[in-house]
């Protein structure tokens, strides 16, 4: 070989090494064949898979094909020479380095002026990258879809106006319909009327951005009409440019823990009524018995002022049992959703007296009762049960104000806001005493069944720890609202509030 052709050898290898780099960055293949479907050469192709000059005459490229697609390949190819149309197809292509990439492959006929095919023109597109991102994306999609149709807790998509745009069966199980069935409802339809302004107000945060997402225990009722508890979480999907498209609700159902909680709460308020009476019944009832036996073995030789003390002491006993017995049968009497009551316009000043009048005839608490309220202020409500808050009320400050410090009992009339939009000015009732008050700790625990402090468990007082929490139902019954400031400091007391409306407006007397 003469020195001439070593020095032109070797810019044709650099040539073809370039062109394969450039195939390999670019991977887009332009090539003929004549008629016949055979090559002469194909230089592109060559450069991307490495074959040479010899290796790609006639139908020798096809060993650059995979071999699972060669067959397929040829068949599609055979094809469009009987029928003289454009074929497209796809087919692995093994590039120099033996790895393959994915092309989309068309090829179209040249004809000449006698319509006969002067050759075929095609392109090789590499479409590997694509191939990756679709398949990835089948993947993802079959993954989404195996986990929304298996998953143990009910997934749905949710439209603003509350229909199922997509259930899975859990969902569909969850609430007993079918997903035919369930498609051509809303969310709203089988929630909780009582649970429906709650979602809403949840929807709305999610919809203005102040939160992100929101997990509630609320209850659903299913299609044979039996409820179940759901903790539902909600996230509202949003697409790139942040327009909220969709919620993506998670609902599990937790019936049975709700039910287990349930349980586990009555047995405790079992074990506290137990254990409250327990006491409180065998105190009075110890001093009863022993004021009636020391009668009977006394008989005949106790003085009047004798008999008249133990026969004092056995009726304030069972004054005692007594008023155990009605907090108890009050307490039975409270449903969870108790009828609105009668109501009545009532003097505030006059029916506290009455109140203390009855709860003990004695002038030591009558001595010790502050009254600071207007004559003319009436409430509207219900005498019977105002009349019982106000007994627990008074009868609790009486029992922890020592002697002699006073117990003030006020009232004040109060502007009425957006949501008492239908009553008069509202009135607060206070009970302020000036007792050990109540640790901070404490304070949510008062209006609950059963409850007694540590210092009542500790002390001298007694109670069925009901009267709070009857207090608490009866008021919200009638409309209001009660509850306690203390700063829990021993002589600075408690305070019990009690928010009730005035008497109702009459229609047609807002005029101009």
């Amino acid at each position: 070989m003469s020195t001439k052709q070593e020095g032109m050898e070797q810019p044709i290898e650099e040539h073809e090494q370039a062109a394969r780099s450039f195939m390999a960055s670019h991977a887009q293949i332009v090539w003929s064949f004549s008629a016949d479907g055979t090559v002469d050469d194909a230089p592109l192709w060559r450069a991307y898979t490495g074959q040479g000059e010899e290796e790609v005459r006639g139908l020798g490229w096809l060993e650059a094909v995979h071999p699972d697609d060669r067959e397929r390949m040829m068949y599609t190819w055979r094809d469009a020479l009987v029928t003289l149309r454009a074929c497209e197809t796809s087919y692995r292509l093994r590039r120099s380095d033996g790895s393959y990439g994915t092309f989309a492959v068309r090829a179209v006929p040249l004809f000449e002026q006698d319509g006969r095919v002067r050759e075929w023109m095609g392109v090789s597109t590499d479409i590997t990258a694509h191939q990756r991102l679709e398949d990835e994306l089948r993947a993802s999609e079959e993954r989404f879809r195996l986990t929304f149709e298996q998953a143990a807790v009910g997934i749905a998509h949710v439209g603003f106006d509350g229909r199922w745009l997509l259930v899975n069966p859990k969902l569909c199980d969850i609430v007993g319909y079918a997903q035919e069935e369930l498609l051509v409802q809303t969310l709203h339809a089988v929630l909780m009327p009582d649970d429906l302004s709650t979602a809403f107000t949840d929807a709305q945060r999610l919809i203005t951005g102040e939160q992100q997402t929101y997990a509630r225990e609320l209850r659903f009722r299913r299609k044979d009409g039996v409820l179940v508890w759901v903790n539902l979480t909600v996230t509202l999907v949003r697409n790139q440019a942040g327009w909220p498209l969709y919620f993506l609700a998670i609902a599990e159902d937790v019936t049975a823990r709700k039910q287990a909680e349930q349980q586990r709460q009555l047995n405790q308020l079992k074990d506290q009524f137990i254990l409250h009476m327990n006491h409180e019944l065998r105190t009075p009832l110890t001093s009863l018995l022993g004021s009636l036996d020391l009668l009977r073995m006394q008989q005949g030789r106790l003085d009047a002022a004798s008999q008249a003390q133990f026969l004092e002491t056995a009726i304030s006993s069972c004054g005692e049992l007594l008023q155990l017995v009605n907090s108890v049968l009050d307490a039975l009497t409270i449903t969870e959703q108790m009828i609105p009551p009668q109501g009545e316009e009532i003097a505030v000043a006059s029916l506290v007296r009455d109140v203390l009048e009855h709860l003990d005839p004695g002038e030591e608490q009558v001595d010790r009762l502050s009254l600071d309220i207007p004559d003319r202020l009436t409430v509207w409500a219900n005498e019977q049960l105002l009349r019982q808050v106000l007994r627990n009320l008074l009868s609790n400050a009486f029992k922890y104000c020592s002697k002699p410090a006073p117990v003030v009992v006020s009232a004040v009339q109060i502007d009425q806001d957006e949501r008492e939009a239908h009553f008069a000015p509202s009135v607060c009732i206070g009970v302020q005493d000036a007792g050990p008050g109540i640790p901070p700790e404490e304070l949510p625990l008062l209006f609950q069944q059963f409850t007694r402090l540590k210092r009542d468990l500790s002390g001298q007082a007694g109670g069925s720890g009901l009267g709070l929490y009857i207090s608490k139902r009866f008021v919200e019954a009638m409309g209001g609202r009660i509850w306690v400031e203390s700063p829990g400091i021993n002589r600075q007391g408690s305070r019990f509030c009690v928010l009730l409306p005035g008497r109702p407006s009459s229609p047609g007397t807002t005029g101009a």
